[in-house]
């Protein structure tokens, strides 16, 4: 099986395990394989894939707009070598492996 199918649906697994979605519109978007400087400033060969969340949009009884948390954009990173999840990172910071942020 192709490395960037088996990274997206490993990440589907992972967002289904952990309780949050992505826009099934624009989808999960794996690049090639790259060379890159990580958090912990190590340079390793990734797949990354980019995704957005949902938005969370909150209605009154009369069908108005009464909370609107507009989704973000998120990069998963995933070693080359193994094809596990590294972790996935986000505007307000990172997602682990195990859910904790």
């Amino acid at each position: 099986m192709n490395p960037t199918v088996q990274v997206v649906e490993s990440l589907k697994n992972s967002i289904t395990k952990n309780n949050f979605s992505y826009d099934k519109n624009l989808g999960l978007r794996c690049r090639d394989k790259e060379l890159e400087k990580l958090r912990d400033g190590k340079e390793k060969e990734v797949y990354i894939v980019s995704f957005h969340t949902e938005d969370q949009i909150e209605y009154d009884k009369k069908g108005e707009i009464i909370s609107l948390f507009e989704g973000m954009f998120c990069f998963a990173y995933f070693d080359a070598e193994t094809l596990e999840l590294l972790y996935t990172m986000k505007k307000a910071g990172y997602i682990e492996v195990d859910d904790s942020y």
